[in-house]
């Protein structure tokens, strides 16, 4: 999918024109990207970063970067600047806003230079005020003919990993690694 919806605003649209120049804007509006997504695992369009035209390069290393803070729908980014970059340790993703507080489009960058010398802007606090509670996934799975039930739950302190069988929780921790190790090889 190609990032057209750039052009939809046509007062930011000129803007960006100005100021990176009529070629460079339409090849980072060319730029492939993902559309409303939560994680980086469903981040699927993915750009050399290299490969692209020095003009290019120049202009999304200029682009403010902000911190990956576990969502890119968390909010805390300015409607008007519209263009960051955000990295997560050592993976840059190159996002638009498009006229909302949160990463609507996301490309993976690769081969992005160092930027660790870059300085990173914080986002405002109105996306703390939203915050995931939990997100917990339940998996049924037969392990030596009997039926389990694999419960993931994914708060934003930690991980959990609970096993039941019919309403009790199984408690023999080598039963327990025996089934998970079963699962995550049989997923």
């Amino acid at each position: 999918m190609l990032n057209t919806q750039l052009i939809k605003n046509s007062k930011m649209s000129s803007q960006i024109e100005e100021k990176v120049g009529i070629y460079t804007y339409y090849d980072i509006l060319s730029i492939p990207f993902n559309k409303d997504i939560n994680h980086p695992e469903q981040v699927t369009c993915r750009v050399d970063f290299s490969k692209l035209k020095e003009e290019t390069q120049q202009t999304l290393l200029s682009l403010p970067i902000v911190q990956f803070t576990g969502d890119f729908k968390a909010g805390g980014l300015d409607k008007e600047q519209r263009l960051y970059l955000m990295s997560k340790m050592d993976t840059v993703y190159f996002i638009d806003t498009i006229k909302t507080n949160y990463a609507k489009c996301v490309t993976q960058l690769l081969n992005v230079p160092d930027l660790s010398d870059k300085e990173v802007i914080e986002r405002t606090d109105e996306h703390r005020s939203i915050r995931r509670i939990l997100k917990s996934e339940s998996y049924k799975v037969t392990y030596n003919e009997i039926d389990y039930v694999i419960e993931i739950t994914d708060e934003d302190n930690g991980t959990f990993t609970s096993i039941k069988y019919g309403d009790n929780f199984v408690m023999d921790y080598m039963l327990e690694k025996d089934i998970l190790e079963y699962f995550y090889k049989n997923k």
